[in-house]
């Protein structure tokens, strides 16, 4: 039996990913169960609490859940889960210690978990102050402070998707993630592009995917100026399913920032790709576990 062994869980708008992770940072037995299409929380909790069981008979002692949302110290959801809304207002490791007294239960914003997961293992490693940036449906961030994720006054830090906001209809994360960026692309085409297509149509040169790949870098550039002047990092990491193509998006990335930036900031915050792709939150959902002196 694997001593100190734990159950990740990765609460996501369609599926719940879990894995176990030791303290050494491997990763096994992953596996999911949807999230989407239930009615209500007795149908998530009937999901949920079989892989708990089955965890606890592998001689797992620790779960660890990551979660969309806004997340209180106490494990409280107070609400940002509009694609889950059964889990506004419920304290999920409150419910499992209940099932389970004997259980050392945490649970964090998603976010926070990948940048945490990114620099527990990976392009993190050794970053005193890091920002992560994930790319995807929205645009999450997370602000990692000599390895501690840094939650804000609020429990609300890191949700630089809403930059720029002007109305429910208009702000950053709207045109501007990866989704907004391909919904443009769609629309300008003519045709229904995802993403290997977009990013195909700009290693092929289509004027129209080029023009579209620039205003997206060189926005997300003066977002990231911004911060860069604010926080002061030593490291950026960009996440999420475009990452893979580093090749093409952190070069502009690097141009745009740069460009945006007095002369003595530039250069001074590494801009890298994520490593550890969809797998980031299950590791730094656990994480906590595995430091002296956690208090679960």
């Amino acid at each position: 039996m694997q001593k100190n062994l734990s159950l990740s869980i990765d609460i996501g708008g369609t599926s719940a990913k879990y894995a176990y992770v030791t303290a050494d940072g491997k990763l096994t037995g992953k596996d999911s169960f949807p999230t989407s299409g239930l009615k209500n929380l007795d149908e998530f909790y009937q999901h949920l609490l079989p892989v708990i069981d089955k965890a606890i008979a592998c001689g797992a002692v620790n779960v660890g859940l990551s979660c969309p949302g806004f997340i209180q110290s106490d494990g409280l959801c107070m609400g940002g889960v509009e694609n889950l809304p059964y889990l506004k207002g419920v304290n999920i490791p409150e419910f499992l210690r209940q099932h389970n007294p004997s259980l050392k239960v945490s649970i964090m914003n998603d976010g926070t978990a990948a940048a945490l997961g990114e620099y527990w293992l990976g392009s993190g490693q050794g970053s005193r102050v890091l920002l992560c940036i994930t790319l995807g449906t929205g645009i999450g961030s997370a602000l990692i402070l000599d390895g501690r994720p840094y939650l804000g006054s609020h429990f609300q830090s890191g949700e630089i998707g809403y930059s720029d906001y002007s109305s429910s209809e208009e702000y950053l994360e709207i045109n501007y993630s990866t989704l907004g960026i391909l919904r443009r692309a769609s629309e300008l085409t003519g045709e229904q592009l995802d993403g290997f297509a977009f990013i195909q149509r700009v290693r092929d040169n289509d004027p129209c995917c080029l023009r579209l790949l620039e205003d997206w870098t060189e926005k997300l550039g003066r977002i990231l100026a911004n911060n860069i002047l604010m926080l002061d990092p030593d490291r950026v990491v960009i996440g999420g399913g475009i990452s893979k193509q580093s090749d093409i998006l952190i070069p502009l990335l690097e141009k745009h920032t740069n460009r945006q930036l007095p002369p003595q900031y530039r250069q001074l915050a590494e801009i890298v790709p994520a490593r550890l792709a969809n797998d980031a939150g299950l590791f730094g959902a656990v994480k906590p576990f595995y430091e002296t002196g956690m208090d679960a």
